[in-house]
């Protein structure tokens, strides 16, 4: 019991809590801020590296590419790494055909936590000039294009040559003229799909020198009200899926080079889908096409057309074949096809490509050119 003065309230002496810091709430802010500070070092180190790969690719050119630009920016921070580029152009003057494109504007853009994914954009008119080599001398064709979007996506894949390829391209206008004859020929088309990747067996192991390839276009049509022989000037659908063997590990810049190397080492294309509505013809075909010693498509493919007595009244039509032999050749397809069960507006017919000419069961309706 302490002393106190007669009188005086007693008062127990309380000294005021230290007030500590809140680390509870700054130690998730620093974590955060040193977070950010790494991951901004990291984009712009990883920047800065691909604006260096650019300019010295630029400088030396690989594999007989020439590329330049006007204008290029590295830009995108901090979601994606993006390089933009005005007037951007790649040329192989080396090649047989000596391409050379040019764009208006072009953008390249790598997402930061996966480099090996490459998203490619291009916009406004693009052109394309190369040589026909096909003719004596090789004359000069150009393209010219625009769409309403055009994009691409490319995946590197390791110990492979090439890797995961997709492109989408919507509302396409485009023209090719042709040096050789003075022609301009052209299209426009809703929509234009390309998928591309290395083949893989079932056991996801990888298929040395092959790959799978899908494409589709959809709402192609003609430009200048031109048309092509029974079938019109609108294409209502293509779309297959095919795998292409025995490619050449080899890189070319060169589309003529590497069909040449193709055809050497006995490249082949397998197509398991083909689908063509296109005026009277609908067709559902599969087959296995190469090239023949004069680089023209060969094989057979196995079909089925429906209403193929449409397609044979727009054939006689346009002189493609004589009203005779067409009756002979509904007569025989339609007998086969019934013993083989199938609909009775639908026939099989095989396509065969032999000698440079088309065959549609045993009408031959069309002869076929090189393709280089």
């Amino acid at each position: 019991m302490t002393d106190r003065p007669p009188g005086e309230p007693m008062v127990n002496p309380v000294k005021p809590a230290r007030r500590g810091w809140r680390w509870h709430i700054f130690a998730p802010v620093t974590a955060l801020a040193l977070l950010f500070a790494a991951y901004s070092i990291y984009w712009f180190s990883v920047a800065g590296e691909v604006r260096t790969a650019v300019e010295e690719f630029a400088a030396r050119p690989g594999q007989g590419l020439v590329v330049g630009w006007r204008d290029f920016a590295v830009n995108g921070y901090p979601y994606r790494i993006e390089a933009g580029f005005e007037n951007p152009a790649m040329s192989a003057p080396a090649a047989p055909e000596s391409w050379a494109w040019q764009g208006e504007a072009a953008e390249f853009a790598l997402l930061p936590y996966n480099p090996r994914h490459l998203i490619v954009n291009l916009r406004g008119e693009q052109r394309f000039s190369y040589r026909d080599t096909g003719t004596a001398p090789p004359s000069p064709n150009e393209v010219r294009a625009s769409a309403g979007t055009a994009w691409g996506s490319y995946v590197d894949i390791r110990d492979a040559p090439f890797g995961r390829l997709a492109i989408d391209i919507k509302d396409l206008d485009a023209r090719h003229s042709r040096g050789a004859t003075g022609e301009t020929d052209g299209l426009t088309a809703l929509r234009l799909q390309l998928h591309a990747r290395p083949a893989e067996r079932e056991n996801a192991a990888p298929v040395p020198g092959s790959y799978d390839v899908a494409i589709q276009a959809d709402d192609i049509t003609l430009a200048n009200g031109k048309t092509i022989a029974a079938l019109g000037g609108h294409v209502e659908r293509v779309m297959a899926q095919a795998r292409l063997r025995d490619v050449p590990a080899t890189p070319h810049a060169s589309a003529v080079e590497l069909l040449q190397n193709w055809q050497e080492t006995g490249g082949t294309l397998a197509i398991s889908d083909l689908v063509v509505k296109w005026g009277p013809l609908d067709l559902f075909a599969s087959g296995e096409l190469k090239l023949d010693a004069l680089h023209r498509p060969e094989g057979q493919l196995d079909a089925k057309v429906t209403g193929f007595e449409a397609l044979l009244k727009a054939m006689v039509r346009d002189r493609l074949v004589k009203e005779k032999d067409a009756r002979i050749a509904l007569a025989g397809l339609t007998l086969v096809s019934q013993f083989q069960g199938n609909r009775t507006d639908q026939v099989s017919v095989p396509v065969i490509m032999r000698n440079g000419r088309l065959y549609l069961g045993p009408l031959m309706v069309a002869a076929l050119e090189p393709l280089y």
